[in-house]
């Protein structure tokens, strides 16, 4: 359903998935589904991962 590889899928973040199963599914909230200041716990608990958008091998949705 998504169209990701597996690669893309585990690295992706929790916002990113949220965000493209709304997307995807034409439901989108237009609001954050986790605080900034649950992604501040969450990183500093966790430590700060890149995101796909820094992945020169992500490809958008649809893309070629």
């Amino acid at each position: 359903m998504l169209g990701w590889s597996p690669e893309t899928f585990w690295n992706a973040t929790a916002a990113e998935f949220e965000m493209t199963v709304e997307g995807l599914s034409g439901n989108v909230r237009g609001r954050p589904f986790i605080s900034r200041e649950e992604v501040r716990r969450i990183a500093a608990e966790h430590g700060v991962r890149p995101s796909l958008k820094s992945n020169p091998k992500a490809r958008t949705i649809g893309g070629g």
